[in-house]
């Protein structure tokens, strides 16, 4: 499922990843995937109510096994003991199979779309595990269609970006397929060749990428890849690859606060990336701060709190 994936490339931009600003510092100054990238790329709604709902772990928990409609097999707040969880995830698979089970169309319909998101927009490192929190956004299928999905995928990515460039981090989840499609859309001395679609679909499906090789290979595009980056220059960039109306196009793009899924929240500043909207770059506000950030070398502890409202108070759905 991942083959499409050049994690050199991958790599070489994790590398200039700044999770302060959540944007990548190039030579030529900053850049970051923003709202108006998700609509184009991915065609799924930035627009909507943001996703902000954290229940308690064994809240989660209770909740996966009224899904599959299994008894409850541990304690609440204790050791849990189930074939349905591994590692604070439950398997992509075997949620799918029982869905089916069941043949009951509601649970059928939710079990898809728990696999369906979590196997591309929230994607595990395990790359066969689901985050139990995506549920908590499917259970009243009258709102799904009412969330901001794009904004939500995107927070996911910005934080597993952060993570990816702690010292002890060995791989980076998320929607990597948004990553590289961007990576495409504004750097055309990367891209593979591209196929003509209607205006209307994923431009992620355009792009023609063949499999990628491992290995000594992949090292030696890696170098490549940083060669070419340290030596860009802002001529090499293709600034506005959707047209020079991102900003009124899509509006919510121009949105400055902080983003949201789950227990996940990130700062969002299309200030720092006016180019991006075919503006000229001016020096931009104070940066955003959260109250508390705990980033240390290894990434098993990875910390970004907002305050109050704080995180919700530009954002009307």
């Amino acid at each position: 499922m991942m083959q499409h994936l050049d994690t050199a490339l991958i790599t070489a931009f994790v590398e200039r990843w700044q999770p302060d600003t959540n944007t990548f510092h190039m030579p030529f100054g900053e850049m970051s995937i923003l709202l108006h990238d998700v609509h184009h790329i991915l065609r799924i709604p930035v627009e909507g109510e943001l996703m902000r709902d954290d229940p308690h772990p064994d809240v989660l928990k209770l909740d996966m096994h009224d899904l599959v409609r299994v008894p409850v097999d541990g304690p609440v707040g204790g050791k849990w003991k189930s074939k349905w969880f591994l590692n604070g995830g439950i398997h992509a698979e075997g949620l799918l199979v029982r869905g089916r089970e069941m043949k009951i169309r509601d649970l059928e319909v939710q079990t898809y779309l728990f696999v369906l998101l979590g196997s591309t927009l929230f994607v595990d490192k395990s790359r066969d595990r689901l985050r139990p929190a995506i549920n908590v956004f499917l259970k009243d299928q009258r709102r799904v269609a009412g969330y901001a999905w794009g904004a939500a995928a995107l927070t996911y990515l910005y934080r597993q970006l952060g993570m990816a460039t702690r010292v002890g981090s060995k791989s980076i989840c998320g929607c990597l397929t948004l990553l590289q499609a961007w990576i495409y859309e504004y750097f055309p001395l990367f891209r593979p060749s591209q196929i003509l679609q209607a205006p209307d679909a994923p431009r992620a499906s355009s792009w023609v990428c063949h499999r990628f090789a491992g290995g000594d290979d992949a090292r030696q595009r890696l170098v490549r890849y940083r060669q070419m980056l340290d030596e860009m220059s802002g001529e090499d960039v293709s600034w506005t690859p959707y047209g020079r109306d991102a900003g009124t196009e899509v509006l919510r793009s121009l949105y400055t606060g902080v983003i949201r899924f789950a227990d996940v929240a990130e700062g969002y500043d299309h200030a720092r990336c006016r180019r991006q909207f075919g503006y000229r770059q001016t020096i931009p506000h104070t940066m955003m701060v959260p109250k508390d950030v705990y980033r240390p070398a290894s990434c098993s502890t990875y910390i970004v709190f907002w305050e109050g409202n704080s995180a919700n108070q530009y954002w009307e759905s």
